[in-house]
């Protein structure tokens, strides 16, 4: 093995990895505000047609256009345009320069009008996915799929696991940022269920196991048998999960999707913040 594959860029062997991005709330990234333009683009380009000395919206797109310039913008129809090259390079300008509210009420727009074409809807909405965004397009509507619970409980995660030296935990939490940013929700639940594993076993270095970790951590006081029993639950489902508990199994057997991987992300990261409070 070369040194090159055995390096660990800086921000992982820290713990300055960012959090995943679909955990980054009120944000929108570089990357979304480029396929969002991409695809209306698309769109308007759909809807034009060609002129003898200029292009034009057809009839279908010029609706969109004028509800656009009267309804979403505000602005008298009698300084409407039909012009497909000027309409473009305002909504270049709004998805470049805008803030995350005007951004999401335009795609909105789009995604609710009736003119609108099924594919601009399904792109627009493969936009979020493909840019790993923290929001969704569900109902017509753009959602948060994450929560700032779920950020500040992985983030305080890896700042307590820093201050207590747990180097395992912080690597399977990083670890499992990574795989959400990758869509890959098996890998993200089992390196979450690792970086417990990975303190109680810490806590309890004569078992071999979680759940006889979790039982030991138990006797000595360090955890409520009503948090031991709903974390042990946990463990279960995803032991029983086919892909997740073990990485040997084919991960695209498992059934587990985006919420399954957020919801443990975030549950693992406070039970090791927990855990290190309690027992250090």
């Amino acid at each position: 093995m070369n040194r090159d594959s055995e390096y660990i860029p800086f921000s992982q062997r820290t713990g300055l990895e960012p959090a995943p991005p679909q955990l980054k709330l009120g944000e929108i990234s570089g990357e979304l505000r480029r396929l969002l333009y991409y695809y209306t683009r698309l769109e308007i380009t759909r809807g034009a047609s060609s002129g003898v000395d200029r292009s034009y919206f057809n009839k279908t797109w010029n609706r969109v256009a004028m509800d656009f310039h009267v309804l979403f913008l505000k602005k008298g129809i009698e300084t409407y345009l039909n012009s497909p090259s000027s309409f473009g390079e305002m909504i270049r300008k709004i998805f470049h320069d805008q803030g995350i509210g005007t951004i999401f009420n335009c795609v909105e727009f789009f995604v609710r009008h009736k003119n609108c074409s099924d594919e601009l809807k399904y792109d627009l909405s493969g936009a979020f996915v493909q840019a790993r965004a923290a929001y969704r397009i569900l109902d017509q509507q753009v959602v948060a799929i994450g929560t700032d619970e779920q950020a500040a409980a992985f983030e305080r995660a890896l700042a307590d696991g820093a201050a207590k030296g747990a180097v395992a935990a912080r690597a399977h939490l990083i670890a499992a940022g990574r795989a959400l940013r990758d869509s890959d929700w098996p890998g993200a639940v089992r390196e979450s269920i690792h970086s417990v594993e990975s303190i109680a076993l810490r806590l309890a270095p004569d078992t071999a196991t979680l759940g006889a970790a979790l039982s030991e951590i138990e006797k000595k006081g360090h955890i409520h048998p009503g948090l031991k029993s709903a974390f042990s639950k946990l463990y279960g489902y995803s032991s029983d999960e086919k892909g997740v508990r073990h990485a040997l199994v084919f991960d695209d057997q498992a059934q587990v999707d985006e919420a399954d991987a957020l919801f443990m992300m975030g549950a693992c990261a406070s039970f090791v913040s927990y855990l290190l409070v309690r027992g250090g």
